[in-house]
C-alpha cells in the first residue's frame, strides 16, 4: 500500500478545506480531463494539435478549481511556476553584471485559463473559483499570482494590476524569412547574412544549454522572471510545435547570439525574444506594434512576499492596505524594513467613531503595491529608500 507522507496529507486538507468554504470542487487529474469541452467553447480558435498537447501533458502538472452541474461549467487553470526575484541589497564582490547568484527563488502561480459556459456567466461563477485559488495559494504561503490576461477591469477587481507589457515583434523578413524558418525546423544550419552566423531550430539536446543562456541575460536587467530549466523549454517546445511553432537559436561561430519563441497562430507570432545585445534584436526583428500590456499579477501570501523586499537602512512606514479578496492583507499596518527584508505588523484600527491610535502615511490597493514593487507604478517619496524588484519580464501563457 503506497504511503502518504505529511506533506501530501497537508495539501489533501488544505484542498478539501477550499471545496467546502468555497462550494467548488479541486479536480483531480482524471476528472481535469473533463475540462477540454469547456476549453473548446471558451476558446473555439485552440486547434486539435495544441489541445491535445495541453490535456496529455501540461495538465498534469496544473491545479484546476471547477464547478459542476453535471458537467463542469466554470473553471480555472492554475499552472505552478518557479520565479526568480531579485536579491537586494545585491551580494558584496567586485564590480560585475548581475548573475543568478544575485537572485533568490519564490513559487509563483500563472492563472492559465478561466471559462465559464455562457449560461452560467454573471452570476459570480469565476468570482467563487479566483477568490478560492487565491486563498489556496496564500494557505500554500505562495508569494504571487500571475495571470496573462487582457481583460484588466475583471482582474482589477480581484487585486491584479498590470506588471509586465509585451513587446510585439515580428520577423525582419530581410534577415529570417518564413522559408528560412521551415529549413531550420527541418534540421538545416542556415546561414545568415553576417559571416558564421546561422539560425538553427532548438533540439532537446541543447535545451539545458539554452535555459542557462536565458537566465544569464535575464537576470541582468529583470527583478522577475520564471527560472528556465531543461524540463520548461521541453514543455515550451511541445506546446509551440503542438501549434506549428518552434524555438530558434542564433549562432556565431559556434556561441549563442540569442533566441527567439516562434508561435505560428498567435497574433504575436513572436512569443519572445531574448539575444546578449539588444542590438541584435533591432537587426532580426521589427515592432509591429506598441508594447501590449500582458501579465497581471498580485501579492498573495503578503509576509512570504515581503520577505524579499529591503531597504537601505531602517524604515518604518504606516501603510493602509486595501485588498478586495484576501482580509489577512486588507488593513493598517506598520512596515518594517531593514537591509535584511521587511515584515508588516497590523494595526488595531478604531471601532465607533474614535480617532484612530495612528493614520497612514501611505494608501494603497495589494495590485498597486506589487506594481510599485516592480517598478510599473510610482508611489509616495516615502518609498524611496526601498530597494525594488526591478522590472517584470513574463510571457508564459500556460
Amino acid at each position: 500500500m503506497e504511503q502518504i507522507t505529511e506533506a501530501e496529507l497537508a495539501e489533501q486538507k488544505r484542498k478539501e478545506m477550499i471545496e467546502e468554504e468555497f462550494g467548488l470542487k479541486v479536480l483531480d487529474n482524471k476528472s481535469a480531463l473533463n475540462t477540454r469541452n469547456l476549453w473548446k467553447k471558451a476558446v473555439p480558435n485552440s486547434s486539435e494539435g495544441f489541445l491535445d498537447y495541453y490535456y496529455e501533458s501540461r495538465i498534469k502538472k496544473s491545479l484546476v478549481f471547477a464547478l459542476e452541474d453535471g458537467e463542469v461549467y466554470s473553471m480555472l487553470h492554475l499552472a505552478p511556476y518557479f520565479a526568480a526575484i531579485r536579491r537586494n541589497p545585491p551580494l558584496p564582490g567586485a564590480r560585475r553584471l548581475p548573475c543568478m547568484a544575485d537572485v533568490v527563488r519564490i513559487d509563483a502561480n500563472l492563472i492559465s485559463m478561466a471559462a465559464t459556459q455562457e449560461e452560467y456567466r454573471k452570476k459570480g461563477s469565476m468570482k467563487k473559483l479566483i477568490c478560492g485559488a487565491l486563498e489556496y495559494q496564500r494557505r500554500k504561503n505562495v508569494p504571487l499570482c500571475i495571470a496573462n490576461t487582457d481583460n484588466q477591469e475583471f482582474f482589477e477587481q480581484f487585486g491584479f494590476h498590470y506588471i509586465y507589457n509585451q513587446p510585439q515583434y515580428e520577423l525582419n523578413l530581410e534577415m529570417i524569412t518564413i522559408e528560412m524558418l521551415k529549413r531550420a525546423a527541418d534540421g538545416e544550419n542556415v546561414p545568415l547574412n553576417q559571416q558564421n552566423v546561422i539560425l538553427t531550430a532548438v533540439d532537446n539536446d541543447r535545451l539545458l544549454s539554452l535555459a542557462h543562456f536565458v537566465n544569464a541575460n535575464l537576470c541582468r536587467y529583470y527583478g522577475l522572471f520564471v527560472i528556465r530549466s531543461a524540463v520548461y523549454y521541453e514543455h515550451l517546445l511541445d506546446e509551440l510545435k503542438s501549434d506549428g511553432g518552434n524555438l530558434y537559436q542564433i549562432v556565431e561561430n559556434g556561441t549563442i547570439q540569442g533566441y527567439f519563441a516562434y508561435a505560428q497562430n498567435e497574433d504575436c507570432k513572436i512569443r519572445e525574444a531574448v539575444f546578449e545585445k539588444e542590438s541584435d534584436v533591432e537587426r532580426y526583428f521589427q515592432k509591429s506594434n506598441a508594447n501590449k500590456p500582458a501579465a497581471m499579477a498580485r501579492i498573495v501570501n503578503l509576509p512570504e512576499m515581503l520577505k524579499h523586499i529591503s531597504s537601505n537602512g531602517k524604515v518604518t512606514i504606516a501603510i493602509q492596505m486595501q485588498d478586495p479578496v484576501i482580509a489577512e492583507n486588507n488593513g493598517l499596518f506598520i512596515w518594517y524594513l531593514d537591509e535584511k527584508g521587511s515584515r508588516m505588523e497590523r494595526v488595531d484600527e478604531s471601532k465607533g467613531g474614535e480617532e484612530p491610535s495612528m493614520r497612514p502615511e501611505v494608501t494603497t490597493t495589494i495590485g498597486a503595491f506589487t506594481a510599485f514593487l516592480f517598478e510599473k507604478l510610482k508611489q509616495n517619496l516615502k518609498f524611496d529608500s526601498i530597494y525594488l524588484s526591478g522590472p517584470a519580464w513574463i510571457n508564459e501563457k500556460y
